[in-house]
């Protein structure tokens, strides 16, 4: 009721709806950070099925940086540390932004177009690389964001 009191109806439903839309990501970009970092100390959720691979994963280099490459294992368990980290970090400047001053996210015209290209463009990856449950949350999001621009405009 705040929300509508304090933005108007389709200003209070526009705020709502931006701030609904950063939820699946900062759970999904926390969750990915949580389980790597399980993943760091007992590999279980990022490790490969065949845990043959394994060994190997954890003695073969990447071909990039030279002699100080690091290990594929280390360079795949930073890599999902970084892109959770990231999710996570977007999510929470944006839930930021939107509860502070949502008049900030309608003063800066290229803020809503980057929300929803940033999402969509997780869904598209989503869709190539991963499986149905990232499609889903970012498809939401996606979804949500589209919402929020629409009441605002």
């Amino acid at each position: 009721m705040y929300v509508i009191l304090r933005g108007g109806v389709n200003g209070g439903a526009a705020q709502t709806w931006f701030i609904v839309a950063t939820i699946p990501l900062i759970v999904a970009g926390g969750l990915h950070v949580l389980l790597t970092l399980v993943d760091t100390v007992s590999p279980r959720y990022f490790a490969p099925k065949d845990a043959s691979l394994g060994p190997a994963l954890e003695r073969t280099p990447i071909r990039f940086g030279g002699a100080a490459a690091p290990r594929m294992w280390r360079a795949w368990l930073g890599f999902n540390i970084s892109h959770g980290l990231g999710v996570l970090t977007f999510g929470l400047l944006c839930l930021l932004i939107a509860t502070h001053d949502f008049t900030l996210v309608e003063r800066i015209g290229a803020l809503r177009p980057l929300t929803i290209a940033f999402c969509a463009t997780y869904v598209v990856l989503s869709l190539r690389f991963w499986f149905w449950g990232p499609v889903v949350l970012t498809s939401f999001a996606t979804g949500c964001f589209v919402v929020s621009t629409v009441l605002s405009s």
